[in-house]
């Protein structure tokens, strides 16, 4: 599967954070289950981690050999 560029990939979790939290919201308003809205606001929790915090760099060594 082809990498998206930055912008593109931005783009896209910026829509699927939207679409999340409106169902959590919808879910909020209906009285569901809270194990629901949890697991919804860890996969939101991940995205964030993942790309606007770039959490996935603190795994990675250094280009340098630094760790």
């Amino acid at each position: 599967m082809k990498k998206l560029n930055s912008l593109t990939r931005g783009i896209v979790v910026f829509f699927m954070l939207a679409v999340l939290t409106i169902m959590e919201y919808f879910l909020g308003i209906n009285q569901v289950p809270q194990i629901l809205l949890w697991i919804i606001a860890i996969i939101k929790m991940a995205l964030v981690l993942n790309y606007f915090m770039h959490f996935y760099r603190l795994f990675e060594s250094d280009e340098r050999g630094n760790e």
